[in-house]
């Protein structure tokens, strides 16, 4: 085995504790208030519908997709789906409509050309490969086909600091650190466009983890490894 997957794999054990000791307190209004953005952005297009294909990469309790319901074709992956299925307190809040699957971003079941809609929400610093995700993203999103992409973005001493604490695996659940210009060059390498970016910023962040009651938070403050989380709505403009 390589010292990748083992990472990989230290990772997913990460994330599986980390919902185990939250299966009786997560709530959903982050994933509506997530749904409700992405309908607010296709609205205009009539893009939002029953014959919508919609794929969630990294799916986890129950994902954005689970509240996207004009849509009757609606996948969600993740390699701990097994997990997730097997908790009352996840299934139970789940779109029995929604086909959950556990599988990897890096190698999707899925016909080429098959999704309208791709989901990846706080993920790709979670997986094995992300350019090989993005690869399979290419290939099973429709031309013209939208990602709603969200991702904790770093500056460069950011990502040098985070770079040091993987070293000594100080962020298990998390062995990649992205700036937002390597987030550009995946997409430019798939041929994928960004049309519309939010930003939360860094200052507003960082002000937020200083005066959090999280000893964890306050000490990435004062350190100043503060992330910036980006949001992406990306098309496939081209075949």
């Amino acid at each position: 085995m390589k010292n990748k997957d083992l990472r990989w794999k230290l990772a997913q054990e990460y994330e599986h504790n980390w919902w185990k000791k939250r299966e009786e307190i997560i709530g959903v209004l982050y994933y509506e208030h997530s749904a409700n953005d992405i309908r607010d952005y296709l609205s205009t297009s009539n893009m939002l519908n029953s014959n919508t294909f919609i794929l969630e990469i990294g799916s986890g309790a129950y994902g954005i997709l689970t509240y996207l319901q004009e849509s009757k074709n609606r996948f969600g992956i993740d390699p701990l789906e097994t997990y997730y299925s097997s908790v009352p307190a996840f299934s139970n809040k789940r779109d029995k409509l929604v086909q959950y699957l556990t599988a990897k971003g890096e190698s999707l079941p899925f016909d080429e050309k098959m999704f309208d809609l791709i989901i990846l929400d706080n993920v790709l610093d979670h997986c094995e490969n992300p350019s090989k995700v993005f690869e399979e993203i290419k290939r099973v999103i429709k031309q013209e086909g939208v990602i709603y992409f969200r991702q904790n973005t770093y500056n460069a001493y950011g990502k040098f600091m985070r770079g040091l604490m993987e070293l000594f695996l100080v962020d298990k659940g998390h062995p990649f650190t992205f700036r937002k210009s390597n987030i550009k060059h995946l997409l430019a390498q798939n041929e994928l466009t960004i049309i519309k970016a939010e930003k939360a910023g860094y200052f507003t962040t960082w002000r937020n983890e200083l005066t959090s009651k999280s000893i964890k938070d306050k000490i990435k403050a004062l350190l100043f490894i503060t992330r910036d989380k980006v949001t992406y709505f990306i098309i496939n403009s081209k075949k």
